[in-house]
């Protein structure tokens, strides 16, 4: 222990201490008079906080109501120690509202100093940001990874009941690729503050890397992981926005238990993740539950991966297209089609597009496979312009691809060079497409509409549409999905919402195609509502170029 007599013989200014002291460092800095509540800070912790100057009256309380309220207990607990005289150190790591009204992670250190009889006399300390450690991430003030691993360790060891939560953010990288990487960061960093507010107190969540985040939930099982996850869905699948611009991003999620599932780190995190991937495979925007099925399927699709790119290697070995006839309700005449990609492999047998598409988007293959099917769709309406003039061949296009900024040139230099004029094809497009991008793609939809393309909104009613931003969208048709052709003549309510928008369509120069038609029933249910197309199994399901055109087009002609 220093002695006193040495400081008798040292003397210096202590305004000259203090700020070399302050400015040696970037921690905050702080010392309480015990004796009358006062506190000097050092001025990085007034700016950087909501404290009303360096001296500051009854900062303990008052940095306490500063505190995330899930570690307030904790904080207070330190403090009443101290007080009570158990002990003379505080060391307790929490979250604290900065003035920007973020939530950042620090660990505050402190020492109270008594006198003789062992009445306060001094308490001093510094608060130091983890985020400039590196266990805090920068972005979201969020623990990162080594802590989540350190987490779970401890339940593992002290053989606690609970689950992870693995979330990933869907198209994450869209966002960035739209704005910038400055945007993303708000929006991740709005992401991690908004869920923490969500949590119950038994859960953490910690940043990983990219759009991926978990949360540790103690004490709890799959309903109340599967209940939790609902609330973040719930959060995210609605407008959000930041510096005044609006966005979409909903998240899927992976879970898996400890002790059920695995019982170490690296085999939750492997489990957990295998979750998630599933979650976006079927379509993202959804939660999945581990199991060992997961496994299984995972073999499958990267078997599946294998022989696609194989197929792409051998010249689009495998694939082909079918087409769909689009009839007229007024005439029941076919005057098109819908082109629908499909593929044959002797090594996969029984591949449907719903699985095969999103393999090819994960592995990015899909703007050279799309690519392949506008020009062969595009070639097929041109002949068959011989036996109907006013034939029009709709194409669908993935989300994916719409963000290639090489799609349009190549929309329009392959109609060129085939001679076939643009007015006889439709693009397609997810409903969610058109809402959730429709600021950040209406360039792109400008283009299309220069080059005389019409624009399909696919499967609406099946996400996030309302009537009311049908005035307000760009698409030229709208198909009506299956969900509520379904028993619509029994079901008022598919009815009624079916007459609406077709009303409400017709109101602002929009057409209706009405698919999924399977039974005769439905299709007189459509017709009396005054649909302009329909498109359904009980007309036709969708078949090969050949039968297509002698039953569709020469028999017809």
């Amino acid at each position: 222990m220093i002695k006193k007599e040495i400081f008798q013989s040292f003397s210096i200014d202590p305004y000259l201490f203090y700020d070399a002291l302050t400015n040696s460092t970037d921690d905050y800095i702080y010392i309480v008079n015990m004796s009358n509540d006062t506190s000097l800070v050092s001025e990085n912790m007034y700016h950087d906080f909501d404290l009303p100057g360096l001296l500051v009256e009854g900062l303990i309380p008052l940095w306490g109501n500063l505190i995330h309220e899930r570690d307030q207990k904790r904080y207070y607990k330190s403090i009443e120690t101290m007080m009570n005289g158990d002990t003379d150190e505080h060391n307790v790591e929490y979250q604290i509202r900065n003035r920007s009204n973020e939530y950042i992670w620090v660990v505050c250190r402190g020492l109270l100093k008594r006198d003789e009889n062992g009445v306060p006399l001094m308490f001093a300390g510094i608060v130091t940001n983890l985020g400039s450690r590196g266990k805090i991430d920068n972005i979201t003030g969020l623990f990162t990874e080594t802590s989540c691993k350190g987490k779970v360790d401890t339940l593992i060891e002290n053989q606690e009941e609970g689950g992870i939560l693995l979330l990933g953010l869907d198209d994450f990288s869209h966002i960035n690729k739209l704005n910038d990487h400055i945007f993303g960061d708000a929006v991740l960093r709005q992401f991690a503050q908004t869920v923490q507010s969500l949590l119950p107190i038994q859960a953490e969540m910690y940043r990983f890397d990219g759009d991926s985040f978990a949360i540790v939930y103690t004490d709890a099982d799959t309903d109340m992981i599967l209940d939790l996850y609902e609330k973040i869905h719930a959060y995210c699948n609605r407008q959000h926005e930041v510096d005044d611009i609006s966005y979409f991003c909903t998240v899927s999620g992976g879970i898996a238990m400890i002790g059920k599932d695995g019982d170490n780190y690296l085999d939750l995190i492997k489990f957990a993740s295998s979750a998630l991937e599933a979650s976006k495979y079927k379509g993202k925007n959804m939660c999945t539950l581990f199991s060992q099925e997961l496994i299984q399927e995972k073999m499958r699709q990267l078997s599946i991966a294998d022989q696609l790119q194989n197929s792409l290697i051998s010249g689009m070995e495998g694939f082909y297209l079918v087409y769909q006839p689009l009839t007229d309700a007024r005439t029941m005449k076919v005057n098109g089609a819908e082109a629908l990609l499909r593929w044959q492999n002797s090594h996969c047998p029984n591949v449907g597009p719903d699985e095969f598409i999103p393999i090819l988007e994960t592995m990015g293959l899909i703007n050279q496979v799309g690519r392949w099917v506008i020009q062969n769709a595009a070639r097929t309406c041109r002949e068959w312009l011989k036996y109907n003039p006013d034939f029009v061949m709709n194409i669908n296009i993935s989300y994916i691809q719409i963000l290639d900024d090489q799609l349009i040139p190549f929309i329009k230099s392959t109609l060129d060079e085939i001679g076939l004029d643009s007015k006889h094809i439709v693009i397609e497009l997810t409903e969610s497409c058109f809402v959730t991008e429709m600021n950040s793609l209406a360039e792109t939809f400008r283009q299309l509409r220069e080059l005389n393309i019409r624009l399909a909104m696919d499967d609406f009613g099946t996400g996030y549409s309302s009537l009311g931003m049908l005035a307000q969208s760009p698409a030229d048709i709208v198909k009506i999905d299956r969900l509520f052709i379904s028993s619509i003549h029994v079901n008022s309510f598919n009815r009624s919402f079916i007459n609406a928008v077709i009303q409400l369509c017709h109101s602002v120069g929009i057409t209706v195609c009405v698919e999924g038609v399977e039974q005769k029933e439905e299709l007189s249910a459509v017709l009396d509502i005054n649909a302009d197309t329909i498109q359904g199994f009980y007309i036709s399901r969708p078949i090969l170029p050949d039968e297509f055109k002698s039953l569709y087009l020469i028999k017809q002609d």
